[in-house]
């Protein structure tokens, strides 16, 4: 239950919104008015304005403007509502009509009013009801930066004979590693539903690249990333589900790596395609080791369609791993690309399918 003092917010489009009660209908969502001091990463409300702007309105006639767009199909029962009390309702109180394309129609919305504000007013609402269906969905993308280059494969691959030989431990098997191939640094997760939102993805990861990647890094180039250590997301170290390796700067400030992936998290999540993790405002850097979902896994099939559902996950003991391998080094590698990952695929180098890489170096 969320407490009524401090209600979630979640932003769409650089503003700032209250959730009053999960339960209730979406005309619960209130904008939320917020100081200066109160918005995170200093935005403030000319931005905001300059996020409204970004809105394509056209004049139909005298009386009437118009804007149209693209909202994936999976959303618009969700618009729509029980026997169309939603979209009324949205057009009723922003005093706008509403075109939903029918089942089957391939076009975008459209909504029609008597001036821009109160189009602009509609097209949030409808924002609002798309994020908050769109976090229910399993993710299908994440935002990943690769460790897979041949000396950390080959570190990792000792680390893992290594535990297999010297630890042992409840629950501990060779099926709870990664493979080698996929080592990654995970950044966020998302979901995207269609082709069109793949491309709007991609472009965003593009202007966070273009906004604070180039200028974070400009003095680091190219940025050098240690992984080494190890840590847990568990509470007991005899009961782990996720052991995972940690990251650190070479060539830089520490903490400078958090900001870059925190940067990127927070452009999506104002864009209204990503969640914080737990509701933190830093991302939880990890390269994941050994996964309790993967227990099982069959050689050859890829550990994400391997997961049997609705199975309960099985901890294991990595006390020991933790004991003997605490500050293992696997090596370093520069910050080349940043890559937007397709969940459950596979490219042919054996990483995750890429629908988007970024690069991170100077042109």
């Amino acid at each position: 239950m969320n407490d009524v003092l401090k209600p979630e917010l979640i932003w769409i489009e650089g503003r700032c919104y209250r959730v009053n009660d999960v339960m209730t209908n979406v005309s619960a969502f209130q904008e939320q008015d917020l100081y200066e001091t109160e918005l995170p990463y200093g935005i403030n409300e000319d931005e905001n304005d300059e996020d409204d702007n970004k809105i394509e309105i056209k004049k139909v006639d005298d009386n009437r403007y118009c804007t149209s767009f693209h909202v994936s199909k999976h959303y618009l029962g969700s618009i729509i509502g029980k026997k169309g009390a939603t979209v009324s309702r949205i057009g009723r109180d922003t005093k706008t009509d509403i075109k939903i394309p029918r089942h089957g129609e391939n076009k975008d919305i459209s909504i029609y009013g008597s001036n821009e504000s109160s189009i602009k007013a509609a097209k949030r609402r409808i924002n609002i009801i798309v994020m908050s269906s769109r976090m229910k969905q399993t993710a299908t993308h994440f935002i990943s930066i690769p460790m897979n280059l041949p000396n950390i494969m080959k570190q990792f691959e000792n680390f893992k004979a290594s535990v297999l030989r010297e630890c042992s431990g409840v629950g501990l098997e060779e099926s709870l590693f990664i493979r080698a191939e996929k080592l990654h640094l995970t950044v966020g997760v998302l979901c995207l539903m269609d082709n069109e939102e793949r491309l709007t993805a991609s472009k965003l990861l593009t202007e966070a690249r273009d906004k604070y990647i180039t200028q974070l890094l400009q003095n680091y180039q190219p940025l050098k990333i240690r992984l080494k250590g190890l840590s847990y997301m568990n509470d007991d170290p005899k009961e782990i589900d996720v052991l995972y390796g940690r990251v650190e700067e070479v060539n830089a400030p520490a903490g400078l790596l958090q900001q870059v992936v925190d940067a990127i998290v927070t452009h999506f999540y104002k864009a209204g395609f990503m969640d914080k993790e737990y509701g933190r405002d830093n991302v939880k850097m990890h390269v994941t080791l050994l996964n309790s979902k993967y227990r099982g896994r069959v050689k050859g099939v890829d550990e994400d369609t391997n997961v049997k559902k609705n199975k309960k996950r099985e901890t294991f003991d990595g006390s020991q791993i933790l004991s003997k391998f605490s500050d293992y080094d696997f090596g370093t590698i520069e910050l080349n690309d940043i890559h937007l990952s397709q969940r459950n695929s596979m490219g042919p180098d054996g990483y995750y399918q890429s629908t988007c890489v970024i690069s991170c170096n100077k042109q």
